[in-house]
């Protein structure tokens, strides 16, 4: 029978089993590959066995009866057996509907017409009864079930009734042999199809339980980039609600970074040196502020912008974002002492903070993002802009918030674009 690349590779895993096992496992799997969805290994697996077993009782038959006088069981065996061949070679070639519906409507004509003629003397007709199970474990649609249960069911009256009075044409020893043969593989294939429906149900559940610790996985590892893009609230209150609330805050600390001489170091070095160098920084931030418990807000080009005090309002976040600030300025510092002994480029950084009310919230549909607006916003960004290399600039309120727990210079009122004059301070240390 035709196998295919992924069939052979299917069953390559049965090579090192004994030959039996070896053997009746490739038989199980005739017409089943990777690419076989479940419930067509399912069902396939089960009728692959059945007609396996059917072809050796038939091959049994045929040479038990082929020296008695009465030659029409030997002619039956023999035309069974070249039916079943042929659902087996329908499962090789994939035509699984066909051999499914093949099976059931050979079981109901063969068996219906064995009843009649042996008149219930060898219990032919009971074969009968496995057709209409099979037909249950075949197809999906209940309403073929029903079809072949009912087709079954009348077969199965139609062979009683002709057995009152049509006589056996298959008599004596034959008889007894047949039907001891009949109740025997009955045995069998009701054995097997418990066999079947116990280790389909044990593979489904394995199959369930790791598909479950994949979806956990899964469901981890979205979370994880979720929260990577969202405060850890504002996440929760997305996946709950589908949307998310703008809020105010009234006193919330907003930080900007600038590297000043980003544009002529950057030309300096390749595409991928200065992707990695700003990673390299940026990662640097993220974990001084995760430290101090600073909300990263977003980057834009080689600007930081961070927030302390929100989702989860406090009254500390002035003096938290101005430490986060201030270990900022020295990791900088330490690069840029360390690259320029490497002789390699580096990048100054200005650091601006300023203290006040801002609305945040979830903007967008796709590619949603968590920012914040407000004067507040507006006038860090200009602490910033207004700011020195290597220096932290912070705004006349943010000043009067920390001034008790860093040393601060006053820089006087410095004017700001769009701003006017604004006091601003350089936290020293």
């Amino acid at each position: 029978m035709a196998t295919t690349p992924a069939s052979e590779s299917y069953q390559a895993k049965y090579k090192e089993k004994n030959f039996l096992v070896r053997n009746w496992q490739r038989a199980l799997n005739i017409g089943i590959d990777e690419n076989t969805s479940f419930f067509n290994r399912k069902r396939i697996r089960l009728l692959n066995g059945i007609c396996v077993i059917a072809v050796i009782a038939y091959l049994a038959n045929i040479g038990e009866l082929a020296n008695k006088q009465n030659k029409i069981p030997f002619y039956d065996s023999i035309g069974a057996l070249i039916i079943v061949s042929f659902i087996l070679f329908l499962n090789s070639r994939k035509k699984y509907g066909a051999s499914c519906h093949g099976y059931n409507i050979f079981n109901i004509l063969f068996f219906t017409y064995a009843g009649i003629i042996s008149g219930g003397a060898d219990a032919a007709e009971m074969w009968l009864l496995p057709s209409s199970v099979t037909a249950m474990l075949f197809f999906r649609e209940t309403r073929t079930i029903i079809i072949y249960f009912l087709v079954n069911f009348l077969c199965f009256g139609i062979v009683k009734y002709c057995n009152t009075f049509i006589p056996a044409l298959v008599t004596g020893e034959q008889e007894q042999k047949l039907l001891f043969s009949n109740y025997f593989l009955l045995f069998i294939i009701f054995f097997l199809i418990i066999i079947h429906f116990k280790s389909e149900n044990a593979k489904q559940e394995n199959l369930l339980e790791v598909r479950n610790v994949k979806l956990g996985e899964e469901k981890e590892r979205s979370e994880g980039l979720l929260l990577n893009i969202l405060p850890s609230e504002t996440a929760a209150e997305l996946k709950e609600k589908g949307t998310v609330q703008a809020k105010d805050y009234e006193m919330v600390t907003v930080l900007f970074t600038d590297f000043k001489n980003f544009t002529k170091a950057s030309e300096l070095m390749s595409a991928q040196e200065m992707v990695n160098e700003i990673n390299y920084c940026y990662s640097a931030f993220d974990r001084i502020l995760s430290a101090y418990g600073v909300e990263k807000i977003k980057t834009i080009g080689d600007g930081y912008m961070a927030a302390g005090g929100l989702p989860v309002k406090n009254t500390t976040n002035p003096v938290d974002t101005v430490r986060a600030a201030l270990d900022i300025r020295n990791f900088m510092n330490a690069e840029k002492i360390r690259r320029e002994k490497e002789g390699k480029q580096f990048f100054d950084i200005r650091i601006g903070i300023n203290t006040g009310p801002v609305v945040a919230g979830v903007v967008g549909i796709r590619k949603f993002a968590y920012d914040i607006w407000g004067d507040t916003v507006n006038t860090a960004s200009r602490m910033e802009s207004s700011g020195e290399v290597g220096k932290v600039n912070i705004s006349g309120s943010t000043y009067e918030l920390v001034k008790d727990k860093f040393n601060c210079t006053y820089r006087g009122k410095v004017l700001a674009k769009n701003k006017g004059e604004i006091d601003m301070y350089f936290v020293e240390s």
